[in-house]
């Protein structure tokens, strides 16, 4: 009984936390929507990514930060069922940074961002 008890609690929890994010899924949103995975990722200040994934406990997802030469960062998450990141890359060179979400090893999303030379704005292409 008590197991029972526990499932349906943590299927709540897990519909729940589905339910927070934007429900988009046009080609130039900053959001992906699927039955198991729901994430966003967009500018939260002039030099802030704002990174969010909500998933299937157990379920593995990627978040990687690539530039024109390659990937710089790769963090994998599988015991977590949301994900909130903010990322400062104002100390960034100037140039374009993708921020890209990776699931079953395909890239379900994946944002451009665009860092002048001034550093004074970023841009989200």
């Amino acid at each position: 009984m008590k197991s029972i008890a526990l499932t349906i609690t943590a299927v709540l929890f897990a519909t729940l936390s589905f339910a927070q994010f934007p429900q988009s899924q046009s080609p130039d949103s900053c959001c992906y929507l699927a039955d198991d995975l729901r994430a966003a990722v967009y500018m939260n200040q002039s030099d802030k990514v704002n990174v969010q994934v909500a998933k299937l406990l157990g379920d593995k997802v990627k978040i990687r930060v690539k530039d024109s030469n390659g990937v710089l960062y790769t963090k994998s998450y599988k015991a977590y069922e949301r994900v909130d990141l903010a990322y400062d890359i104002s100390q960034f060179p100037a140039g374009d940074y993708v921020f890209e979400i990776v699931q079953n090893k395909k890239v379900v999303l994946s944002q451009l961002f665009s860092l002048p030379e001034d550093n004074t704005q970023l841009a989200s292409r």
